[in-house]
């Protein structure tokens, strides 16, 4: 029976129409809210399974199945965001919004989970601004009451694939999910108690999330800090193997400059010219030195430079 629910077996286009189908029911008005999570995912396998849609699905999928794969897209969309959201913290000068997708996504690559990188680009125009559908008139009470019930979610529809802890960002999705509907008298006797209970849950778990996403956020950081270092070091090693390298073909050609043979160039005005180079280099050199080991190296050349300058004696 699990092999029936593995979300591995949707396809591109399978995806997009599911995304498309949740955010139609869920940002729905009329139908969005007031109605019970069973209610929800019933109207989204009767949408996903509709024969008349504009997609073409390989096989139909039982609502516990698109709810898996929805939680598996959910949470590597809410991760993502996550990731962004750590980048643009750090203000990258001139960086554009292509720049910094790209970057969070190697950033989530050091999440374990998503080490093969993000899996979902098809669906990701469509999902990463979901959070502007948020409730407007409370967005506090819609945040908890997602909370709420994502946790219950994942407590009856335990999967192989399923997230097992809270995730950065995914506070942002707004399932518009009520608990079960109780009717007349039951409700109105058992308000007052339901709400203190309800609202003391929902203050645990918003406190939970808050401190995962908190540490997570920490680690998040000190990955960066440690990827900005390892790129400095970088950059020092290679500048100073660069210099070195460059230093090197000066202090050749330099000494081509040294050896030559005045007493073999015909033109005085090259002839001039060349030994003042001669001079200069040898001072530079003594100054690079210092003055103990510049006037060792200056006597050893200076016999061959006076030797040559006999031509204008």
């Amino acid at each position: 029976m699990a092999s029936q629910h593995r979300s591995s077996s949707y396809t591109n286009e399978e995806d997009l129409h599911l995304c498309h189908v949740y955010l139609d029911i869920s940002q729905n008005p009329i139908v969005g809210i007031n109605q019970s999570k069973d209610q929800f995912w019933a109207r989204i396998e009767y949408d996903y399974n509709n024969p008349q849609s504009e997609f073409t699905i390989t096989q139909s999928q039982p609502k516990r199945s698109l709810q898996c794969r929805m939680q598996v897209i959910l949470t590597a969309v809410g991760k993502l965001r996550g990731c962004i959201r750590q980048i643009e913290n750090l203000n990258p000068s001139g960086a554009s919004e292509q720049d910094i997708l790209n970057q969070a996504k190697t950033l989530l690559t050091q999440d374990a989970k998503y080490q093969k990188g993000f899996k979902f680009d098809h669906v990701w125009p469509i999902l990463k601004d979901i959070e502007k559908f948020a409730s407007v008139n409370n967005p506090t009470s819609t945040f908890q009451r997602q909370i709420g019930n994502f946790a219950s979610s994942q407590s009856e529809s335990p999967t192989s694939e399923s997230p097992t802890s809270a995730t950065p960002g995914l506070s942002d999705f707004s399932l518009n999910i009520n608990n079960e509907e109780i009717g007349g008298s039951s409700a109105e006797r058992l308000i007052g108690v339901k709400k203190a209970k309800l609202k003391r849950k929902n203050d645990e778990q918003l406190a939970t999330v808050l401190d995962t996403i908190k540490g997570e956020n920490q680690q998040l950081v000190e990955i960066l800090k440690k990827g900005n270092l390892d790129r400095q070091q970088n950059f020092d090693q290679n500048y100073q193997m660069q210099m070195q390298k460059i230093a090197a073909s000066v202090f050749k050609e330099e000494n081509k400059i040294l050896y030559m043979d005045l007493n073999f160039i015909a033109n005085l005005n090259l002839r001039e010219f060349t030994r003042n180079e001669q001079l200069r280099i040898m001072q530079k050199r003594a100054q690079e030195q210092g003055l103990g080991a510049g006037s060792q190296g200056q006597g050893s050349q200076g016999q061959g430079s006076q030797n040559n300058s006999d031509d204008f004696g």
